[in-house]
C-alpha cells in the first residue's frame, strides 16, 4: 500500500486547522464557564457602593460556598436562610463589612465565636433552629440593632448579650429559657422583647433601666407569678403582654391609664 507524501504546505494547513479548534475550544470553555457562573450565582449582585447581596436561601445547601469568602469585604447581605447547615463556617468573621446575617430555618446548634468579629452587624437572624448555646463573643457586635432567635433550643443566655448598647429588636420567643442575666438592663436602647413560650420563673429587676422600652411580651413565657415593682419605672412602655394569672404591679394600673395597654392571654 502507498503512503501519500506530505508537501510542507499541506503541514502548515494542518497546523493552523490545530490551532483553530485549539481557539474554539478555549472559546467554548470560557463561555461555558461563564455560563455556569450566571446561572450558579443568579443571587449574587455585583459589588457597587453599598456593597454585594448574597441571597443563597432554601439551596439545600451543607456549607457557605467557597466563593463567598473570595472578597469578603464586600458583602454586605448574606441570606442563608431554609438550608441544612449544621455549623457556620468560622470564616463567617472574614465578612468584615457585613450589616445583615440570615441564617434561620437551618440545623445550627450554636453559632462559631468567630461571629464577633463582624462589628459592622446591624442584623442578626438565627430562627427556627435548635441553638442550645450562645459564644460569649456575641456581646461583641458593637453595631447590632437587631436579633432574632425565635424558636430554638435556648436554656440561658450569655451575661455578655446584655453589653449590646444598641440593641432595640430582642426575639427569645418559643425557647426553654430558665432565666434572663442579671444584667438586662445594660441593653439600654432595647425597645421590645419577646419573651412568649419560655420557662421563666421572674423577670430581673434591673429591667427598670430599659428606659427605651415600648412593647414587652411575656405570655406563656413561664410560671410568673407576679412582676417586680420596678417595672412601673418604664415610663415609655405601650404594650405589655401577660398571661391572665400573672400579679401585675398597683403602680401598672396608673400607667394603663395614661398610656400601657396591657393585653391578657
Amino acid at each position: 500500500m502507498e503512503v501519500p507524501s506530505l508537501k510542507p504546505s499541506d503541514l502548515k494547513i494542518n497546523a493552523m486547522s490545530l490551532n483553530k479548534t485549539r481557539l474554539s475550544f478555549i472559546r467554548f470553555i470560557k463561555v461555558s464557564l461563564l455560563l455556569s457562573l450566571l446561572f450558579t450565582l443568579p443571587c449574587a449582585s455585583l459589588p457597587g457602593k453599598e456593597g454585594r447581596k448574597i441571597n443563597l436561601s432554601k439551596r439545600g445547601l451543607t456549607e457557605i460556598p467557597e466563593w463567598v469568602f473570595l472578597s469578603p469585604e464586600s458583602v454586605r447581605v448574606l441570606n442563608l436562610f431554609g438550608n441544612h447547615l449544621t455549623e457556620i463556617d468560622p470564616r463567617i468573621g472574614e465578612l468584615k463589612n457585613l450589616e445583615k446575617l440570615y441564617v434561620g430555618r437551618n440545623d445550627l446548634k450554636t453559632l462559631p465565636p468567630e461571629i464577633g468579629r463582624l462589628k459592622k452587624l446591624e442584623l442578626l437572624s438565627a430562627q427556627y433552629n435548635e441553638i442550645d448555646t450562645l459564644p460569649p463573643e456575641i456581646g461583641e457586635l458593637e453595631s447590632l440593632e437587631q436579633l432574632w432567635l425565635t424558636q430554638n433550643e435556648l436554656n440561658y443566655l450569655p451575661a455578655e448579650l446584655m453589653e449590646l448598647k444598641r440593641l432595640s429588636v430582642l426575639k427569645l420567643n418559643f425557647n426553654q429559657l430558665l432565666a434572663l442575666p442579671e444584667n438586662i438592663g445594660n441593653c439600654e436602647r432595647l425597645g421590645f422583647i419577646y419573651l412568649n413560650k419560655n420557662h421563666l420563673t421572674r423577670i430581673p429587676e434591673s429591667i427598670s433601666k430599659l428606659s427605651h422600652l415600648k412593647e414587652m411580651y411575656l405570655a406563656k413565657a413561664g410560671a410568673l407569678l407576679a412582676l417586680p415593682e420596678s417595672i412601673c419605672d418604664l415610663r415609655y412602655m405601650e404594650i405589655l403582654e401577660v398571661d391572665r394569672g400573672t400579679v401585675l404591679p398597683t403602680c401598672l394600673l396608673v400607667i394603663r391609664a395614661n398610656r400601657l395597654q396591657i393585653i391578657m392571654r
